[in-house]
């Protein structure tokens, strides 16, 4: 007769402040690539798919700005957040990538999951080396206010045969207002969205031409302004070839070459100069009113609308118009505490640059995460409210990247937290294997909010 033991399943959810990444973390085999030379073939194009939650993707975002910003390799990149930016995911998803930071040269000729800024610039100097069709692009891109770009491209073969393709042309920022990477430092060059993603044919001698009026805020992106953005056009070809997110033979998926890339700068036809920083107190009590000032001129000596940025989710109206030079004023009331960037802009008939901020502190009910503990079958996390008064309606996430087969996800919201008090909230039931990293938030709409993240891993094993 067989006797049945009984099985208990443990999950435990250990964490740490070292570890993986959720897709994962490996470096490749730096590779040979011959002398250096900076007499390319055409310009490179460098993809590069990371995550704000990625521990390993810092490095990677200075690498890429520090090869850049040195001036001495031909080249143009782009940072594709995948986590924040729906079309970000879906360029990156055709590489099928397993790791973040992975980056991808010249349309995945390279790849390098990981970073190595040696590496990177030997991939560089390999791709520019490559012999690429005869084709030559030409690139226009004018602000137009209230977040429009209107962009006009021309692609003319020079080769004896047809050419097909497809065209990108990357909107991004220089230096993010939107995302910071898992450090706290803004993206450099990150992806916004694509203003032409479509398939060419150019007969021999012949020339495309199109044009597009790209709108921001329709793209989800009403702040962004001239002076930090960049188009990037690329085309690549229609030859496939065989590349792999995970070298040398791991993640396969379909590459094309990048043949052709040019990046420009916007122009701005007379709109106003880029205001000061606004004046006014640096601190202060929730439910208290404080005022503020700026001005800036006009180079057509024009009317000037202004528009204040409070930092929390909210904006005055256009406000004028104003004499170029004459000072605004505004007034505003903040709810809950926090550190807080007001700007000012103005516009004419087209929008001006945002100023740079003041910075705020408003002493009030604020949120701070303060720990993240693991646990069998679960991950908690303790939320403070370090104000004066009860906050109300917090929501809140606690997600696993990686590791968890099931429980990957717990939410909640309506919750309410005691002034100078905490609660603790927890994940639901979590069932993995591997490494993982761990991303709480809470929120209020409109109001304060905090991200804490921690690397660990998941680990099941079966007791008879």
């Amino acid at each position: 007769m067989t006797k049945w033991l009984p099985l208990s399943i443990i999950a435990l959810v250990f964490l740490s402040t070292i570890g993986a990444n959720a897709i994962g973390s490996k470096n490749a085999e730096l590779k040979d690539m011959g002398s250096t030379n900076r007499d390319y073939t055409h310009t490179v194009m460098v993809e590069v798919g990371t995550a704000t939650w990625c521990p390993s993707c810092p490095e990677s975002n200075s690498a890429w700005h520090t090869i850049y910003e040195s001036g001495n390799y031909n080249f143009e990149y782009t940072e594709l957040v995948d986590d924040m930016n729906t079309v970000a995911a879906a360029r990156f998803n055709e590489f099928n990538p397993r790791y973040v930071p992975t980056s991808y040269v010249d349309g995945g000729e390279y790849v390098y999951p990981g970073t190595s800024i040696p590496t990177f610039q030997n991939y560089l100097d390999a791709s520019g080396a490559r012999d690429v069709p005869d084709i030559s692009a030409d690139l226009h891109a004018a602000w137009q206010g209230d977040g429009q770009i209107d962009i006009s491209v021309s692609i003319t073969n020079d080769d004896t045969g047809a050419y097909g393709g497809r065209l990108r042309v990357y909107i991004i920022e220089l230096e993010s207002t939107i995302w910071d990477d898992y450090s706290g430092n803004p993206y450099y060059h990150a992806f916004l969205d694509f203003a032409f993603n479509t398939v060419i044919n150019i007969p021999a001698g012949d020339t495309f031409t199109d044009s597009t009026l790209w709108d921001g805020v329709s793209a989800g992106y009403p702040d962004i302004y001239p002076d930090n953005l960049q188009v990037i056009l690329t085309v690549f070809g229609d030859e496939p070839f065989q590349g792999y997110s995970d070298p040398p033979s791991g993640n396969p998926f379909t590459g094309y070459y990048a043949e052709e890339c040019i990046a420009i700068a916007l122009t701005t036809t007379g709109a106003p100069n880029k205001p000061e920083i606004p004046e006014g107190p640096t601190s202060g009590l929730t439910g208290e009113e404080y005022t503020y000032t700026g001005s800036t001129t006009d180079p057509d000596n024009d009317n000037i609308y202004y528009l204040f940025d409070w930092g929390d989710g909210t904006t005055t109206d256009w406000l004028g118009p104003y004499t170029s030079g004459a000072i605004v004023e505004a007034s505003h009331i903040w709810n809950y505490g926090g550190t807080y960037e007001v700007k000012l802009k103005a516009k004419d008939t087209v929008d001006g640059p945002w100023s740079d901020p003041l910075n705020v502190d408003i002493a009030g009910p604020s949120l701070d995460i303060t720990s993240i503990n693991g646990g069998v079958f679960k991950v908690s996390a303790v939320i403070e409210n370090t104000g004066g008064s009860e906050i109300t309606g917090v929501s809140w996430k606690i997600e696993l990247h990686g590791g968890a087969f099931i429980g990957g996800e717990t939410t909640g919201q309506d919750l309410s937290i005691p002034a100078d008090g905490e609660t603790t909230i927890s994940s639901g039931f979590i069932f993995g294997l591997g490494s993982t990293s761990i991303k709480v938030e809470a929120w209020i709409e409109d109001g304060p909010s905090d991200i804490r993240t921690q690397n660990g891993f998941v680990l099941f094993f079966f007791i008879n």
